[in-house]
């Protein structure tokens, strides 16, 4: 049974959080293997995109016209090669981050209040709207494409609030301790902007009253780059059997969506054709649970 942990300290509109333990964190990760397989079917999309075939891959002088700087097949394998390890290292690098936030969150001797909670979860529902409301289409149907129903998209940002929100208060715990401290000239890195664009945004943020919000979200970037550094990290290289498994969960995934989106296209061209339609009203009848 899960220990209930006691609500932070609270002043004015900032909590207080501590940790069990400010020392490094143990975490291990896990490095995917780039395999000639998943070279191959790298190289068919991309000649696929370019208009050719595995004929014309054969060219050198087709390949030439097609990537500049490859002369032939060989060297576009070589590069796409290298192309995915170092999506590999990325998302080795990646994973590391994201098992810190994790193994520092574990040591929090607070709970975050549910209020906090649902901020963080407004804030990320409103992040996804904006971007389907890119696509011009209704929430079901991007949803349906994904094979996921409104209650389980409700559910999920439920647990990435809760994530999110722990690592903030676990961030907040160690800059306090350890003493961090930002002041503007780090704040276009620290935000991975431009100086011009971080310029801006300090800008808007004074104007708004909101610039301890930024300096704090600099902090907690801050903790982490020391989290990160400081940590014992152990890699695990992946198997070729798990890499094989790998692959085939991807494709398998592919085709599931693939053929999700054949038939929410099908029923959206369906319901067009209906005299009545559906969602007349304009609203998608999503809402957060």
């Amino acid at each position: 049974m899960a220990i209930q942990k006691p609500e932070p300290l609270v002043i004015g509109n900032k909590a207080f959080y501590t940790l069990t333990s400010y020392g490094p964190v143990d975490v291990e990760v896990h490095v995917v293997r780039t395999t000639d397989e998943e070279v191959g079917l790298a190289i068919q999309t991309l000649v696929r995109e370019a208009g050719g075939t595995e004929k014309d891959l054969a060219d050198p002088a087709w390949v030439a016209s097609h990537f500049d700087g490859l002369e032939d097949e060989q060297r576009l394998r070589e590069q796409t090669r290298a192309y995915l390890s170092s999506l590999s290292e990325d998302s080795a690098e990646e994973q590391k981050a994201n098992a810190c936030l994790d193994a520092l969150a574990e040591r929090l001797c607070q709970s975050v209040p549910a209020a906090q909670v649902s901020q963080v979860k407004d804030a990320l529902f409103q992040d996804i709207a904006q971007q389907i409301a890119t696509t011009g289409q209704p929430v079901e149907a991007v949803l349906a494409q994904m094979g996921m129903r409104p209650d389980q998209l409700d559910s999920m940002l439920q647990s990435e609030a809760v994530k999110e929100a722990e690592h903030e208060a676990a961030l907040d715990a160690y800059a306090s301790e350890k003493k961090i401290k930002v002041d503007e000239t780090e704040l276009p890195h620290l935000l991975q902007l431009s100086p011009t664009d971080a310029q801006a945004l300090i800008a808007r943020a004074k104007a708004a009253g909101q610039m301890d919000q930024l300096v704090d979200a600099a902090r907690r970037t801050k903790a982490l780059e020391a989290v990160v550094s400081e940590c014992h990290c152990t890699y695990v290289q992946e198997t070729e059997a798990e890499a094989k498994k790998r692959l085939g969960e991807v494709a398998a995934v592919m085709q599931h969506r693939e053929e999700l989106a054949r038939k929410a296209a099908s029923a959206a061209e369906k319901d067009s054709d209906s005299p009545a339609g559906s969602g007349a009203n304009g609203s998608s009848g999503l809402k957060l649970v």
